[in-house]
């Protein structure tokens, strides 16, 4: 959660987000990246319209980005598809998204 006003966050984003144009492509040394790394500014709450991109990235508040996963992993049948047993957080949304018409009242 972050409190701070948009111009501290910008200038935080932006050290982040060079770091990470920097050290990204160290990171994944022998794999084809793309040219142009897409970068997420990922925040728990913010005014939706105002903010679009924050320091060069794209804000993409959290419950958007859960909608995306939740979305795709309700196609995944776990019986067929299951996620890998060394992702557990994204193991048990996948049982949430297969079963919360079940769990839902």
């Amino acid at each position: 959660m972050d409190a701070d006003s948009w111009k501290k966050r910008e200038g935080r984003y932006k050290k982040k987000f060079s770091a990470g144009k920097k050290y990204i492509p160290k990171l994944f040394k022998g794999l084809n990246l793309p040219t142009i790394i897409e970068q997420i500014a990922l925040l728990g709450f913010a005014g939706r319209g105002n903010h679009n991109f924050l320091g060069g990235g794209q804000v993409l508040l959290v419950w958007d980005f859960l909608e995306e996963i939740m979305v795709k992993l309700e196609t995944k049948r776990i019986g067929k598809e299951a996620v890998p047993e060394q992702w557990p957080l994204l193991r048990t949304l996948q049982f949430v998204a297969n079963y919360r018409n079940k769990t839902s009242t």
